[in-house]
């Protein structure tokens, strides 16, 4: 069995940066609360609980004058709101390229009506989207842009990403929009440069081999995006949160699979898989 590994498989330099802080703040022993999941992987999870991080859902969970970790995916202005009320002290860990967004949609929404593309109910796009104003827009499918377009008072717009986001559905998105709308448009691709990266690997790895595993966690929207451009090639491809979801009896020794892990997938997890192929199917 020949088994390739996606050069652009697995952590990205912000997750990396997350989970380190993570258990730096861990180490100091304190009461530290995540409100939410830091990042979309199970496994991560689970390790930063035992090492002392308490998660939580909802911010009214956090006693008042505790510490609160603000995941990667960013909050709601709401949310922050609310930790000043309860003199939280916040550990924001929000993605650079999230904030940077944030800054852009402030310089823009006075004049512009925003319209962000993404999954409505991803984290990172309901964070965005509390920062976009009144006159403020999600487009998830082709199906939204028609409504959306209808609901747009001003002659202006300008148009962001969730981070995480499909390239190959947001170009087709602003292409449909640019022929439907006559007013000014300015195009923010906000899409993780390492997103694409994967995307694109991705989509050329599938091409090169007979089967393609997709690792990820189960709420991790670009290990889903991962899995959706590869099943479109690669018919034989499978979606796992880790090695145990896969069957025996799926490989055999003459395949040649490929292997892409999504953003938040630690490394020791594409490790367990790559052992367990070898093992069984040598």
């Amino acid at each position: 069995m020949e088994i390739i590994i996606g050069e652009n498989s697995g952590f990205c330099a912000g997750v990396k940066y997350t989970i380190q802080k993570s258990e730096e703040f861990a180490k100091e022993k304190k009461n530290i609360y995540c409100l939410g999941q830091l990042v979309h992987n199970e496994r991560v999870i689970e390790d930063l609980e035992k090492k002392g991080i308490i998660f939580v859902q909802e911010i009214e969970e956090i006693p008042n004058n505790s510490i609160v970790i603000f995941r990667a995916h960013g909050e709601t202005q709401d949310k922050y709101n609310k930790a000043k009320e309860k003199k939280l002290e916040i550990r924001d860990l929000t993605c650079g390229k999230i904030v940077a967004i944030r800054k852009k949609i402030e310089e823009y929404k006075e004049d512009y009506a925003i319209v962000i593309l993404g999954k409505k109910d991803h984290p990172e796009t309901i964070g965005t989207y509390s920062y976009a104003g009144d006159n403020a827009n999600i487009i998830e499918e082709i199906e939204d842009i028609e409504n959306v377009i209808k609901n747009i008072s001003k002659n202006k717009i300008y148009i962001v990403s969730q981070t995480t986001f499909s390239s190959e559905k947001f170009d087709k998105i602003v292409d449909i929009i640019k022929e439907n709308y006559k007013g000014t448009i300015i195009v923010n691709k906000t899409i993780c440069n390492a997103t694409e990266k994967r995307q694109e690997e991705t989509k050329t790895l599938a091409t090169q081999v007979n089967k393609m595993i997709i690792i990820g966690g189960k709420n991790s929207s670009n290990t889903k995006e991962l899995y959706n451009i590869s099943k479109k090639i690669q018919e034989k491809t499978f979606l796992i949160q880790d090695y145990h979801d896969l069957e025996r009896e799926e490989f055999n020794k003459n395949d040649r699979v490929g292997i892409m892990a999504g953003a938040s997938t630690p490394r020791i997890i594409t490790e367990e898989v790559i052992k367990f192929l070898k093992e069984e199917k040598a």
